[in-house]
Order: C-alpha cells, then structure tokens, then sequence
C-alpha cells in the first residue's frame, strides 16, 4: 500500500482550550516554520531545511505531520518509505524519520501526540514501522517503548546516519500479526 493514499487523512481533534495542540497534517504553509525549528535544533540554513521539507510534503510515500498551538507550529514529526543504503543493516521499509520539538514546548506530550497520529495513519498499510535513534537518547527510547517498540538491532549508523559520540538503536512497531 503506498503511502499516497492515507495523504488525504485527517484527524479528528477537537481543540478545547485556545493553548492546547492541535495535531494535523502539514500543508505548504506550515513548511516555512517547521524549517526553522530544523534549523534551530540540526543547524544550517532555514533555506536549506524549507527545500528539503517542501519535497518531503510532496514525496507519495511520505506523512508529514506538525502540531500548533493558537496558529503557531511548535512541532513536526515525519514518516517515509526508505530504502536501504550499502554497508547499512538498517532494512528498506517505513520509517518514523524525524520529530522535532520547540524546547519551550517539550514535556507536554507533543512527541507522543505526533508519534501517534503517524503510527495511526501508518497502520494501514499492514506493515512494521521502524525508528532510529542515539541510544544516549533515553527520552526517544522511552516514548517508542512505551507505544510498543521493541529494539531490533544496534549499529554505528542505520540510513547512512551516523551516530556520532554513541551507537544507533533500531526499534520495530507492527500491527498485530505482522512479521
């Protein structure tokens, strides 16, 4: 199943309060403010980071996902199709690829919010989800534990990403029944 087609899904969240999150799929608006948070938190050129954003919103097999608060974005978290890289033991398949947080607004609940609505939408597809990380990254480890992650396998890099001062961690999610 591709990924296209759960593009056109949306979720139902009712915004309760005028601070609380909203979770929604991103649109060619909200790129120029997830790009910023890239670049605040990874470095580089907000330029950079809007060109690359731009073509993960419109890859077929990609979800990119952000939360706001009263209209402004202090999240975004993404998923895609990856295939795998030479010399890598990470396997091809669907990827939780990226989860970004403004610190003024980390330890609410957003990654968990985000990481949920990608594995939702993504359970459709009948197939495992992967996820990477540092595994200095307790936060990350715990939040994908907690939703049903098991470890897999660990590796000075996964995707071509190496994992500088540390070892990468690969964790696997599936709906019941799936290999």
């Amino acid at each position: 199943m591709h990924l296209s087609l759960l593009r056109g899904c949306s979720l139902s969240v009712t915004q309760t309060t005028r601070n609380a999150p909203l979770v929604r799929k991103a649109t060619e608006g909200d790129v120029s403010a997830a790009a910023l948070l890239a670049a605040a938190h990874y470095g580089g050129e907000g330029a950079t980071w809007q060109e690359r954003l731009a073509r993960a919103l419109a890859a077929p097999d990609a979800l990119f996902a952000i939360a706001e608060v009263s209209g402004q974005v202090v999240a975004c978290a993404k998923a895609a199709r990856c295939a795998p890289v030479d010399d890598d033991d990470a396997p091809a398949g669907l990827y939780l690829t990226g989860l970004l947080v403004d610190p003024a607004w980390r330890r609410r609940g957003l990654g968990e919010q985000l990481t949920r609505w990608r594995l939702e939408r993504l359970r459709r597809s009948g197939e495992p989800v992967l996820f990477f990380t540092n595994a200095r990254n307790t936060a990350s480890l715990a939040l994908h534990t907690r939703l049903g992650f098991v470890e897999v396998g660990r590796a000075a890099s996964y995707l071509g990403e190496p994992f500088t001062g540390g070892v990468g961690v690969l964790m696997r999610w599936g709906p019941a029944g799936s290999p």
